[in-house]
């Protein structure tokens, strides 16, 4: 009998699972070395608007470093810190991508929210955001602590179980990780108010992607189905500020025709997001 001959790969799969692996191995890096970087920010944000409410002069932290820092490294790069280095994100992809092992394996499919309702259910977390910052406004910072899910998440990974004063904590956090296992960035699209802001700021060009559709073969859509936001490059222009700079969307087309706006890279290259990931490891460990 003759040998038989193994079918080529998929390029573009294999990019998309090369790229897929490289991802998951920082977020491991900044999740056992920098897991609170999420939680200090937002409290940075937090003390603001608690700061203006109270009318006394902002008093300069290690929170408002870290959010100042995040914020121009958003402006930057975009939001390389949510789909690479966020501790809560990279929790969501894993759940997620477990989820859809389980699904496989046990060939159960579990609902999905339809594309209508996550484009609506996105605009969920600005009114989170205008929620918490009203609220710290207001004087009531502690309450928002004391209800948030992240609160009992940096708790667990820290190694304090002591959440009994948490108990709408604990629920929203369950109701998100359920969530999470349903819909890919379920927190990051619908809840996030860290998200939220990151989506907003404006972000130089030079890194952002952009899509060649008159070279695109039709019906294809192959970058779209595999977004985790439901972004279709070039006609949604303003829902850009949602692309968490995952690279799929470059790693799975099969024409290579995503590349960043001067055409200088494809998107999918590992060396410019390891080393944006090294250089903002580098400045979170510093702080």
């Amino acid at each position: 009998m003759t040998e038989q001959k193994k079918k080529p790969k998929n390029p573009a799969l294999a990019r998309r699972q090369r790229q897929g692996w490289v991802r998951i191995g920082v977020q491991i890096v900044f999740f056992l070395t920098a897991p609170s970087v999420y939680a200090s920010a937002f409290s940075g944000l937090k003390a603001i608007f608690t700061a203006f409410g109270e009318g006394e002069p902002l008093a300069w932290s290690a929170f408002t470093t870290h959010l100042v820092l995040l914020v121009a490294f958003t402006i930057l790069f975009g939001r390389y810190f949510c789909g690479w280095a966020c501790a809560f994100g990279a929790v969501g992809d894993w759940i997620y991508r477990f989820s859809q092992w389980a699904q496989k394996k046990t060939k159960i499919k579990l609902p999905k929210l339809p594309e209508k309702a996550v484009l609506v259910l996105q605009w969920m977390k600005y009114v989170t955001l205008a929620a918490v910052l009203a609220l710290c406004f207001l004087g009531y910072g502690g309450a928002v602590s004391q209800n948030s899910p992240w609160t009992v998440f940096s708790m667990l990974i820290s190694g304090n179980f002591r959440l009994a004063a948490y108990g709408a904590a604990i629920v929203f956090l369950v109701t998100i990780l359920m969530g999470m296992a349903l819909q890919e960035r379920y927190f990051c699209q619908f809840f996030c108010p860290l998200g939220a802001v990151f989506s907003l700021l404006p972000v130089l060009p030079f890194f952002n992607l952009k899509r060649d559709a008159a070279s695109c073969p039709a019906r294809c859509g192959a970058c779209q189905k595999n977004c985790p936001v439901s972004l279709q490059l070039d006609r949604d222009s303003l829902r850009q500020g949602e692309c968490i700079r995952c690279g799929r969307c470059s790693g799975i087309c099969p024409r290579n025709n995503i590349s960043t706006a001067f055409g200088l890279l494809k998107g999918d290259e590992l060396w410019p997001d390891l080393l944006r990931g090294g250089v903002l490891l580098a400045l979170m460990l510093l702080l």
